[in-house]
């Protein structure tokens, strides 16, 4: 299993919809978020998705 990080920028509801279905192929991710607070970044939202990956795992074994 790896341990990933992924950031997802939130600017419309298409982008939340994104995270969505992130979610559904990874429910056991912990997410996080942190909003602009200042008018000078060019998102609304950032979300952080930490997660562990056994995809990469599964192809070695595939492979053995």
């Amino acid at each position: 299993m790896t341990r990933k990080i992924k950031v997802f920028t939130l600017n419309s509801s298409a982008d939340v919809d994104t995270v969505n279905r992130f979610l559904k192929m990874h429910p056991q991710a912990k997410l996080s978020y942190v909003t602009s607070g200042s008018y000078l970044c060019s998102y609304d939202a950032l979300v952080i998705a930490d997660y562990e990956d056994d995809e990469e795992d599964d192809e070695m074994e595939a492979k053995q």
